[in-house]
């Protein structure tokens, strides 16, 4: 590496580490949100997204004495760079991430014996000098990747049935985010592939330019992420779930003579679900109360999440589902009803989705695709023609 090149090369680190440092700063000392200010946003992860980004600050200083002693033996910078990679950068990466998807705890200690391994292909390579080591090295870190992505992926699906299963209003929840992280991550990894496998001094560097602004696009979504992401209520486990209470019991009791002998505790326990969740639910429309959570539901209603998610379940219905639908029939209804006053709606669509128990107009829109299979302006025609 030339003089220049490695002048140039200082100045750009100086430039990613000022952008860095800067970021870090923000969210741990900053309790004001610069892009979602409407929001109260989860202190503990703003914190930890700023020890991640101090770390990888850390990792960026290390590069440049590293780069400079190495710069004249590219294949042992190039391992030595994949060996940090995966003995720091790639564990403390996938545990903030899980830490992301909050109240699912999916982080294994057992995943840390990847990095324990990653250090041994580079001390054979400097012990024994065989050539075949550095594929070795190349291997693993393509392994601990894929893993570790995968059990992203796992963890993230997981997170949306959970969000699904307790959650009405998905708006500043849900895991759309992490898959705009997990690209930007593919974006850098490619990168980095394309800087391992050059042989070329010139090259790696003009490429690890790029490389450095995709991981500052990176740190750039997360930071976006934690600003508009909301707190969600801590659902703590329940006991007692196999015992129905004895209020619950006097209200719906006269369900069960209508029962069968044949009639399980199963179905018994789901036909009472039901009929509280109609009379508690349903008649007294409380699924049209913003940020109704399942936790809410099963207070008002006497009951438990448990005998709420079997219900669910027997209906193969998720909560989401089962609240938005009747969100969407209440306006459905509303918007009939004017259009029998009037021509048209006296109030705007905007207005009777929030009336109709959504937070946003944009939420509405969504469910209402997710629920009813066509988009609301598809509905609106149909209804106009009629």
């Amino acid at each position: 590496m030339t003089a220049i090149v490695f002048y140039q090369y200082l100045i750009h680190f100086a430039v990613m580490l000022t952008i860095l440092i800067m970021m870090a700063a923000y969210l741990l000392t900053s309790r004001r949100n610069a892009f979602g200010s409407e929001l109260v946003t989860d202190q503990r992860l703003r914190r930890k997204a700023g020890r991640l980004i101090f770390i990888y600050t850390l990792i960026y200083l290390a590069n440049i004495p590293m780069v400079l002693w190495l710069a004249d033996d590219l294949q042992l910078l190039q391992m030595a760079s994949v060996t940090v990679d995966m003995t720091i950068w790639c564990p403390v990466v996938l545990h903030f991430l899980l830490d992301l998807l909050q109240d699912r705890r999916h982080w294994d200690n057992r995943l840390l014996l990847f990095s324990v391994l990653a250090v041994m292909p580079l001390t054979g390579w400097l012990l024994t000098g065989y050539t075949w080591w550095k594929w070795a090295v190349y291997g693993m870190y393509l392994a601990e990747v894929t893993f570790f992505i995968g059990w992203y992926i796992r963890a993230a699906i997981a997170y949306r049935r959970f969000l699904a299963d307790n959650y009405a209003d998905l708006e500043h929840k849900e895991v759309t985010w992490s898959w705009i992280i997990l690209g930007s991550m593919f974006f850098s990894l490619i990168n980095y592939l394309l800087i391992l496998f050059q042989s070329d001094m010139q090259i790696c560097v003009d490429l690890s330019y790029i490389f450095h602004l995709a991981d500052i696009l990176f740190i750039g979504i997360i930071v976006w992420y934690i600003d508009h992401q909301q707190v969600l209520e801590p659902l703590t486990a329940e006991t007692g779930v196999e015992k129905l209470s004895k209020e619950q019991e006097a209200e719906t009791d006269e369900i069960a003579h209508t029962l069968t002998d044949q009639t399980t505790k199963e179905d018994i326990i789901i036909a009472r679900t039901g009929a509280l969740l109609r009379k508690h639910c349903e008649e007294t429309q409380l699924y049209l109360q913003h940020d109704l959570s399942l936790k809410i539901v099963a207070q008002v209603c006497n009951t438990n999440r448990t005998y709420l998610g079997r219900y669910f379940a027997s209906q193969g219905l998720t909560y989401y589902t089962y609240i938005n639908k009747l969100r969407i029939e209440h306006f459905q209804s509303l918007y009939r009803q004017a259009l029998k006053e009037k021509n048209t709606p006296p109030t705007t669509l905007q207005q009777l989705s929030l009336d109709s128990g959504f937070i946003s107009y944009n939420t509405f829109s969504r469910a209402f695709l997710s629920c009813t299979g066509i988009s609301v302006g598809k509905w609106l025609e149909q209804q106009n023609l009629n």
